[in-house]
């Protein structure tokens, strides 16, 4: 527990699913945790569990794909607790069609929240974290930036625009001791992908049937990797990505 107390963790999407269990686990080991998110409501929750177990929160509502917002918020974030150690890049939206049947209002809503969003939250948490020479920015991006399947165009464009910014960003960041880490989640319980199976029950039974370990990832499972990776075991690990998919990607 005292490696985290008393840093400082931005999660992006944090009002709900992987996001929501990684600010919990991280104000559990007493960091202060900014949890920003569309959706105010969820964000105040998520913040009301973490002070409900003794911990520290602030929760911005945030549109991530607005440049502005981002500023704004990363700004509160340095007023009230002068720092950012951690950001957890996460917020993001699917949209699984064809690609000669997606609109450009659809594309620029997955870029948007997925590619933009990052980074936005990136540019401007890179500074803070510069000034004190050290810092870790994990990114959630997917195994659609490997591999895909058809409907998900869009998508596994704006993932592993994420995965090769990231490498890019490790590059630059590596000399003030900032690391940079895609964590490559697998098919987790989430509201996102429960509301997918509810309308395509067959292909919950196609993954399943595909991951060696026989069962989708909880939030807390990527949670976990999260603080892995942010922690003082991943000192000298930046520049890659992390598959937390029970083996999916190695089962092709």
């Amino acid at each position: 527990m005292g490696e985290f107390k008393d840093q400082v963790i931005m999660v992006t999407g944090g009002g709900s699913g992987i996001g929501k269990a990684c600010a919990v686990l991280f104000g559990q080991e007493r960091a202060a945790v900014v949890v920003l998110d569309w959706d105010e409501d969820s964000a105040k929750i998520t913040v009301r569990e973490i002070e409900a177990e003794g911990g520290t929160g602030l929760a911005i509502k945030t549109d991530v794909g607005d440049a502005q917002q981002v500023k704004t918020s990363v700004a509160k974030t340095a007023e009230r607790f002068g720092k950012i150690d951690i950001l957890f890049a996460n917020a993001g939206v699917q949209e699984i069609k064809p690609i000669d049947s997606t609109t450009d209002e659809e594309w620029e809503r997955v870029i948007s929240a997925n590619l933009r969003g990052t980074f936005l939250c990136c540019r401007e948490v890179v500074p803070l974290m510069r000034r004190r020479r050290s810092g870790s920015i994990i990114i959630a991006s997917s195994g659609h930036a490997f591999q895909s399947y058809a409907g998900y165009a869009v998508y596994a464009a704006s993932k592993g625009g994420q995965l090769a910014m990231m490498r890019a960003m490790a590059i630059d960041c590596a000399k003030d001791g900032i690391r940079v880490n895609c964590v490559i989640p697998g098919a987790t319980e989430t509201k996102l992908i429960r509301a997918h199976f509810e309308n395509n029950p067959e292909e919950k039974v196609r993954l399943l049937s595909k991951i060696p370990m026989g069962r989708l990832a909880t939030p807390e499972d990527i949670a976990r990797s999260v603080r892995m990776l942010a922690s003082k075991d991943a000192a000298y690990i930046t520049g890659t990505s992390l598959a937390v998919d029970g083996g999916l990607l190695a089962q092709g």
